[in-house]
């Protein structure tokens, strides 16, 4: 007797105009397909390639629409998700999707809701506490995400879950169930960046979600520990830490006080650190990885005699600062001296100490440099005073 063939998901990624310049869709649907791993045969498609969707067992949407730009034209897309859909196949669309395909009524109607523009809107990023709809069935975890504020959804769609802001509730997962042989679709509104996926809440939920669609038996769900918020850490020869929002410092030695900033993340065993849209990862020893809005930007390699940074287009040296304005970034050396090196930049001396600071907008870095100034200032007086 032969083993039944693996279920199929098939994940969508936006691509184009079905993209936006905020969002890493790459890694988000990267990170959702890990997820989807043991359990399918996970194939990964983008919305120019909607025509594989026929023998999917499940269609995962991760897409986006820029609400800065028209709406595209995008009802061939639409009628293929409503084909499968007919069809009997379960759709889970995450994050960004609900702003996708605007200017087809019959998608928002599909979804369940809606990202609705002038309305809808989400806090700064950070610390997110999502709580269940029920709580006899599940529990309240914690993400470092987007919190999607004021969204539409429909009264056709169970809430799962929702998040408080300012004292208001907001819903963030809801569900409609298989019905008249057309596929169960939920939209789950987290899942910003990897990081969101990385919470041990959340992909508890993901495979929840997944289980109800296909009729599996549910998922028994297990504790959850509180997120990591420690904004410090030391990979190798250098400590990392959270300074402040999208203000991330790398050195040689131990600083003598802390920043004390937590709306951070932290996944130790993953070697990585993330405030805001800005995030550091360590794929080696040694190397350390720019990334902004879910995007790589640049490849660091340091070490205890000091930060080396490749040539990147746009790269300047300002004094103590190198400007990446076509990366949104600069690195600010708090101690040390930059030099020009054939490869690049390399900044180094004696306990050398840099803040890499993320925009992207030119005038969020300025307005960040001149806060990791006051920020740097307010420590040095603390540790004094004790």
């Amino acid at each position: 007797m032969t083993d039944p063939s693996p279920r199929v998901a098939v994940v969508v990624t936006g691509v184009g105009v079905h993209s936006d310049p905020w969002h890493g869709l790459d890694a988000t649907s990267a990170a959702a397909s890990a997820l989807l791993a043991p359990r399918f045969e996970v194939r990964a498609i983008t919305t120019d390639d909607v025509a594989q969707l026929a023998d999917a067992d499940l269609v995962v949407l991760n897409v986006s629409g820029d609400l800065a730009e028209p709406p595209a034209d995008s009802r061939a897309i639409v009628d293929a998700l409503l084909a499968v859909h007919a069809a009997g196949t379960p759709i889970l669309a995450l994050h960004s999707t609900s702003l996708a395909f605007r200017d087809d009524a019959r998608f928002a109607e599909l979804l369940g809701g809606r990202w609705v523009p002038g309305v809808t809107m989400h806090p700064q990023i950070g610390v997110a506490v999502v709580q269940p709809a029920d709580a006899a069935t599940a529990s309240a975890f914690e993400a470092y995400d987007e919190r999607y504020t004021a969204l539409e959804r429909r009264d056709d769609t169970e809430l799962l879950a929702f998040h408080t802001e300012d004292g208001l509730t907001h819903p963030l997962v809801w569900v409609r169930d298989r019905a008249d042989g057309r596929g169960a679709v939920a939209y789950d509104a987290l899942g910003h960046g990897v990081e969101s996926y990385l919470a041990d809440g959340h992909a508890q939920l993901f495979g929840s979600l997944v289980a109800r669609l296909l009729g599996d038996p549910a998922v028994p769900t297990q504790p959850v520990a509180p997120l990591g918020r420690a904004a410090r850490t030391r990979w190798d020869d250098v400590t990392v830490e959270v300074v402040g929002y999208e203000l991330i410092a790398v050195s040689a030695g131990e600083p003598e006080t802390a920043s004390g900033f937590d709306d951070a993340f932290l996944a130790d065993d993953r070697r990585t650190i993330v405030a805001g849209y800005l995030a550091l990862e360590s794929p080696q020893q040694g190397v350390l990885r720019v990334v902004g809005h879910g995007r790589p930007t640049a490849d660091l390699t340091v070490d205890a005699h000091g930060l080396r940074v490749p040539a990147l287009p746009s790269a300047r040296i300002d004094g103590d600062v190198l400007r990446v304005p076509d990366s949104g970034l600069a690195i600010v050396a708090e101690t040390g001296t930059w030099t020009t090196t054939p490869d690049g930049v390399a900044l180094t001396g004696d306990g050398w100490r840099a803040a890499i600071v993320h925009g992207p907008a030119t005038a969020k870095v300025e307005n960040r440099i001149r806060l990791l100034g006051d920020v740097r200032g307010l420590t040095r007086h603390e540790g004094s005073a004790t």
